[in-house]
């Protein structure tokens, strides 16, 4: 009797072994035969990183999943209502808990969150300088700031020159308004595609637009080369690319050389700084 027992055991585990090898190995081979999914990777990141309170900057009509040990308040620049205006394309947009300049975070004290999820919302900032500034300033050390961009090699920024630091750099020191007319003037002629006598007219529609325009393009290697040259106080958690986006996980850590924490990025300046004009 024992004997049989054991046999049938043996039998019943075997059979199970080699079906969840089988359904391992299926997986693994959807996983992989094609690029990362950015859904995926956005889903994935998020349950590795998230706890805690924080908030979600210009979430929209694609608000983040996160796990149950996250608790999100959505920041806008403008209440739902007048989100759906500037938005008609979209059938349903995240009513904001909060309305604040995402870019300022004003509203939000100092270390007073546990992260902050910023998607594809930076390339619509003037001045990303001053945004990752706040960004860090609201995080307590060991908070999170989980950014996605879009990666311009896969977007309609494909044609455009991708945003060199020393843009942001006379961006940040001189203003954006230094720069902004150039933006839309690039957006007219290589996404729109305006003859060049229409250039100026088209120009001055996309500033008169509500709607918040690209203003920079990176891929991931020009993005995390801002990140290492301004000496940001944080530790590179995850850097992944997909189809159409890169994701880079920062944790916030004060023991990193850095300027950024005992000083606003104002008295940071420097006129030595190298500049040029931006593209």
């Amino acid at each position: 009797m024992r004997q049989a027992i054991l046999a049938k055991l043996r039998d019943w585990t075997g059979r199970w072994g080699v079906a969840r090898r089988a359904r391992l190995k299926l997986r693994d081979w959807v996983a992989r035969s094609g690029p990362p999914r950015w859904e995926a990777t956005r889903d994935d990141l998020a349950f590795r990183y998230l706890r805690g309170d924080g908030v979600e900057i210009g979430a929209l009509y694609n608000p983040l999943r996160v796990p149950s040990a996250a608790r999100v308040r959505y920041v806008d620049h403008a209440g739902l209502d007048e989100l759906q205006k500037i938005y008609p394309e979209h059938d349903w947009v995240m009513a904001p808990d909060v309305i604040d300049e995402g870019e300022r975070l004003g509203k939000f004290a100092d270390e007073s969150l546990d992260f902050v999820i910023a998607n594809h919302m930076l390339e619509h900032v003037e001045d990303r300088i001053e945004a990752l500034h706040n960004f860090l300033r609201v995080l307590p050390p060991g908070g999170i700031l989980f950014l996605t961009l879009p990666d311009a090699r896969h977007t309609f920024d494909g044609r455009r020159t991708r945003t060199t630091i020393e843009h942001l750099l006379r961006d940040h020191d001189e203003g954006p308004q230094v720069s902004r007319r150039e933006h839309y003037e690039d957006i007219a002629r290589i996404i729109d595609c305006v003859p060049e006598e229409q250039v100026a007219e088209r120009a001055d529609e996309i500033a008169a637009d509500p709607a918040r325009h690209h203003f920079h393009v990176w891929e991931l290697e020009t993005f995390l080369d801002l990140i290492f040259v301004l000496r940001l106080p944080v530790d590179v958690e995850a850097a992944q690319v997909t189809e159409l986006e890169f994701a880079v996980i920062l944790r916030k850590n004060p023991d990193k050389p850095s300027d950024t924490i005992t000083a606003p990025w104002p008295a940071r300046r420097s006129t030595s700084s190298p500049r040029h004009t931006p593209p």
